[in-house]
């Protein structure tokens, strides 16, 4: 069974800037991007985004009601409207996304949400990588945002935390 993915920008940036966009292909066959977000990502010419751009696995589509983007646009950016309109009218199963905000409202609208530290453990426990903990030190090294808390909690939670630190 094919699951239906969607992402926005900030996972695939973070997973590009770190190295680890092709984790995204051994986790979900496909991965299906709004225009928005590939016109945020891509066509704006991003450094991170070569990758991006050249990745099979990701599928560039359109969003048909306009109208519900236009209504998303007064609380989120396009890329986060045309994610969670996309969602919708594809019954998306798993929608990756990092902006609290956005995540509060996919998980409202009854989407399974994983972040891009969700995707890490995801790869951890598929065996894809090691350990979770220096890709979390690499994105913050290169800036994406992520608080001491979470951080924690979620090393913790897999085991990679020492009691000392």
């Amino acid at each position: 069974m094919s699951l239906t993915v969607l992402a926005d920008s900030s996972t695939l940036i973070g997973l590009s800037k770190i190295g680890q966009l092709p984790l995204l292909s051994g986790l979900f066959k496909q991965v299906t991007i709004p225009s928005a977000v590939y016109n945020e990502v891509v066509i704006k010419s991003r450094p991170d985004s070569k990758g991006i751009k050249k990745a099979e696995f990701l599928k560039v589509e359109n969003v048909k009601d306009e109208v519900a983007v236009e209504l998303l646009l007064g609380s989120f950016g396009r890329g986060e409207a045309e994610v969670l309109t996309l969602a919708r009218e594809k019954r998306a199963d798993i929608v990756l996304i990092d902006e609290k905000k956005a995540r509060k409202a996919a998980r409202r609208a009854g989407f399974t949400v994983v972040g891009i530290l969700g995707v890490l453990i995801m790869a951890k426990e598929k065996n894809l990588i090691q350990s979770v903990k220096p890709f979390i030190e690499e994105l913050c090294k290169q800036g994406f945002r992520l608080s001491k808390r979470v951080i924690e909690n979620v090393l913790r939670e897999i085991g990679e935390i020492n009691i000392e630190e």
